[in-house]
This record gives structure tokens, C-alpha cells and sequence, in this order.
């Protein structure tokens, strides 16, 4: 199974660090998930510019780049749904690193990225290809597959939940642009091996066994033994920030199926017993 997509005539990776937060002040919290994550990556890489996106940004950006239709059926998802699509839009038109802002890190850029290199495609464990990390030159053809596979599979009244339209996608996006291999998340060890060690031999591709929250592309333990920090530290910044975690609560779409439902059942009885 060789790699099927050449990125050889593509730009190099840019040097631009894109992060998704509710405002654009984040770098001031004191959380150590902030100190020792995206303000640490912000100072170890010098030589990049980071750029947080606030929830307005991301609306802006992806009414800018949607149909009206397709704008029409997230309009009212939650915003971490929006901004799984938005990180896709963004890479494939910009290009350079997107990372959530919940990673820690102490390896810089110039540390990883390899001269040469076009797309790093670091692994969850062995379930499947990170997307809360993406590092690649703009236009990739995996970012614009990923894009369409999330329009394609979105309905107004979503049957999938925000995990569905996130990992699941973006493994089979990959899988299927690089190996011409459509793959399911958790594939088994020796497939994502034989992904690994393709993307190992690649002049254009790098590759990372991720086990987060102590080993990552961007973040070693051994530099760091405060990482047991990390459950308490997420729990702290999303309480001092008023975040509600994405698997909480109803979408807006949800809740007004809910009440239509309820509004024609009421009219349903009422016309059984009046008649």
C-alpha cells in the first residue's frame, strides 16, 4: 500500500499558529494549562505568529466559506461543533498549525518540522490520526476531503453527535487522501503501523505516536513532572473561562425539533377529542 498523495510541489508549512478560544484574551489566564501550554508555545516559538480566533471569528469565517444551506444547518450547533469545521477550513485555506487550546507544550517547532516536511499527521495512540493537532502546508487535499465529508454527513436536525463529525471524518478524510484506504477509527496496532511506517518513509510526511496528556508531538513529560496537573488544570480554566464542556446541553436545532414536536402533539389530541 503506497502513499498515493504527492504534496512535493506544494508551499512549505507556514509559520502560524491558529487557536480557537470564546474571547481573544485568553493568554492572561493563569491557569497551568495557559502558562504551560499555548502562552509556553507562543514563547518557544518566536519565530511564529499565533493568532486566536474568538467565537465571532470563527462565525465570520465560515459564513464567508459556506453555502447558504450548508451555513444554514450549523448556524445553530454549538460553537466547538463550528470550530471542528471551521479548524478545516482554515488549514485547508491557510495552512500552518492548528492546536487546541488544552495541549501542553515544551517542544518547539523548529524541533519537530523536518526541512522538507509538508504535513505532519501525528497518531492518537493506535484509534486513530489526532485532529486536535494539525501541522501542514495550505491546500492540502486531506483538509478539503475532511471539509466535504462533514458537509455531506450534516443534517439540520444532526442524528451525529459532535464526536461523529469530528475524529470519525477526519481518520477516514486521511486514510482515504494519503493510502486510498477508507479507514474506521480503531483499526487494530498493525494497520496504524503500517500507516506510521509509510508516513515514516515519506519525504513530504511526518507521523507521531501520541499518548496525551504526558507524551505528545508538542509536549515531553521527561522535560516536566507537573503533568499530572492536567485533569484539575482543564476542569479550572473551563470553570474560571464559563465554558460548558461540548458533550453537555442541547444544540438550538435540537431543542426547537423538541418543541415543534410538542406543538403538533398538543394540536394532534386537541383535534381527536374536539372531533
Amino acid at each position: 500500500m503506497p502513499i498515493i498523495l504527492d504534496l512535493a510541489n506544494h508551499h512549505q508549512i507556514p509559520k502560524v499558529i491558529h487557536c480557537s478560544w470564546k474571547n481573544k484574551d485568553i493568554l492572561s489566564n493563569p491557569s497551568p494549562l495557559i502558562t504551560r501550554g499555548i502562552a509556553n508555545m507562543q514563547k518557544i516559538n518566536p519565530g511564529y505568529k499565533l493568532e486566536i480566533s474568538d467565537d465571532q471569528d470563527v462565525e465570520e469565517y465560515i459564513i464567508e466559506r459556506l453555502s447558504k444551506w450548508d451555513y444554514f444547518k450549523i448556524r445553530n450547533k454549538k460553537i466547538v461543533e463550528k470550530v471542528d469545521l471551521w479548524r478545516l477550513l482554515k488549514m485547508y485555506e491557510e495552512g500552518g498549525v492548528y492546536v487546541d487550546i488544552d495541549r501542553f507544550c515544551n517542544i518547539s517547532f523548529d524541533e519537530i518540522i523536518k526541512e522538507g516536511t509538508k504535513c505532519i499527521l501525528p497518531t492518537h495512540r493506535d484509534a486513530d490520526f489526532s485532529q486536535d493537532i494539525m501541522i501542514s502546508c495550505k491546500e492540502n487535499p486531506i483538509f478539503l476531503k475532511a471539509i466535504e465529508l462533514n458537509l455531506k454527513k450534516r443534517n439540520l436536525i444532526s442524528t451525529r453527535s459532535v464526536f461523529q463529525l469530528g475524529p470519525p471524518i477526519y481518520m477516514r478524510a486521511v486514510t482515504e487522501t494519503v493510502f486510498g484506504d477508507p479507514s474506521e477509527r480503531k483499526p487494530g496496532k498493525e494497520k496504524m503501523d503500517e500507516f506510521r511506517n509509510l508516513l515514516d518513509q515519506s519525504k513530504d510526511f511526518q507521523t507521531y505516536y501520541e499518548e496525551l496528556p504526558n507524551n505528545s508531538i508538542i509536549y515531553s513529560a521527561e522535560k516536566d513532572n507537573q503533568s499530572e496537573q492536567y485533569l484539575d488544570s482543564k476542569k479550572d480554566l473551563y470553570d474560571s473561562e464559563n465554558i460548558v464542556p461540548w458533550n453537555r446541553g442541547y444544540e438550538s436545532n435540537v431543542k426547537i425539533a423538541f418543541f415543534l414536536a410538542i406543538g403538533l402533539l398538543v394540536i394532534a389530541l386537541l383535534y381527536f377529542f374536539l372531533t
